[in-house]
């Protein structure tokens, strides 16, 4: 299992002022608060507390192409303890980020198409004329995200970091997920986190599950279904079958029409959200029989890599 990468971190000024002598590119906001960074670790100190944030695996090991182990994510938040000479025991984990990179045989785009409306998320898409680059699920609350994306083209366009020489020549798609806010983390886990739970293996092993029920909780086009067999095959089923199957063999065309009727005005944000409650209900009232040949790769992928013990 390997995953936990971006992170924020929040510590008070009080007695944790040394770190301001030791910031790269330090600049005052004002009089009294510094920003900076502790190679790709940025740093802000406010008037009462200081905010630590960025990538372990880039902090690590220059690149978050590759998945951090367990013990890998003790390492980096020792090396920062023993580069900003703070101890981060009581450092209180603001967002954290499980993240995997996936290996696959087609296009990231190829897989991300066939993404779906999940009941507890709004979908934000971006695409360009060669396909799906991003597709990013937010809760309304804004506590909780789910994102995928091509992780080749983000590192060709941010040119940060490059991929690792194993790497590269491959297909990988990155998968995430966030909790952004504090609160979102206390709703999880019944308390605040530090910096030290991060590295705790029944921590590791929650987020583990975490990220596995919101990739689950996503329909994926691409899905074969009939009928119970018991269930007699009214017109009003013969429609609703159709439409079903409509939508799972051609979500491109299907999305898009649901752009366009929106955009026209022909399609309200109720009646859409009606249509997607229907979808839901289709999902369930229907037997899968056959999924989609791409998903059903993706899913032996995000399960064989979160699904294994802890790896050290």
């Amino acid at each position: 299992m390997k995953m936990i990468d971006n992170v924020c971190l929040k510590l008070p000024r009080k007695g944790n002022e040394g770190i301001i002598d030791i910031l790269q590119h330090r600049w005052w906001r004002d009089t009294h608060t510094y920003s900076g960074d502790i190679q790709n670790m940025g740093v802000f100190v406010g008037l009462d507390s200081i905010i630590i944030h960025g990538s372990l695996a880039k902090y690590l090991n220059g690149e978050n192409v590759s998945n951090l182990t367990i013990s890998q994510v003790e390492k980096a938040i020792r090396k920062l303890e023993n580069e900003i000479g703070l101890y981060l025991d009581t450092a209180i984990v603001k967002m954290v980020e499980c993240g995997i990179s996936i290996i696959t045989n087609e296009q990231p785009a190829e897989y991300l198409k066939l993404f779906g409306y999940p009941a507890r998320y709004t979908r934000h898409e971006y695409a360009t004329i060669t396909g799906v680059e991003t597709v990013t699920y937010s809760t309304q609350t804004g506590s909780y995200q789910f994102s995928g994306y091509n992780k080749v083209v983000e590192v060709q366009r941010k040119k940060k970091q490059s991929i690792p020489a194993l790497l590269e020549g491959a297909n990988i798609l990155r998968l995430e997920y966030r909790i952004i806010r504090r609160r979102g983390i206390n709703a999880k886990f019944k308390s605040d986190l530090t910096a030290y739970n991060l590295f705790n293996p029944v921590v590791y092993r929650e987020l583990q599950n975490l990220f596995i029920e919101a990739y689950q909780a996503i329909p994926k086009f691409g899905m074969q279904y009939h009928i119970e067999t018991l269930e007699k095959v009214t017109p009003k089923i013969w429609i609703a079958l159709l439409a079903e199957q409509y939508r799972q063999t051609f979500p491109k065309e299907y999305m898009y029409l649901l752009k366009v009727l929106r955009e026209s005005g022909a399609l309200t944000d109720k009646n859409l959200e009606r249509i997607r409650a229907a979808n839901r209900m289709r999902e369930m009232k229907y037997r899968l029989i056959d999924k989609s040949p791409l998903i059903a790769e993706l899913d032996t992928y995000v399960m064989d890599m979160m699904g294994n013990d802890i790896e050290l």
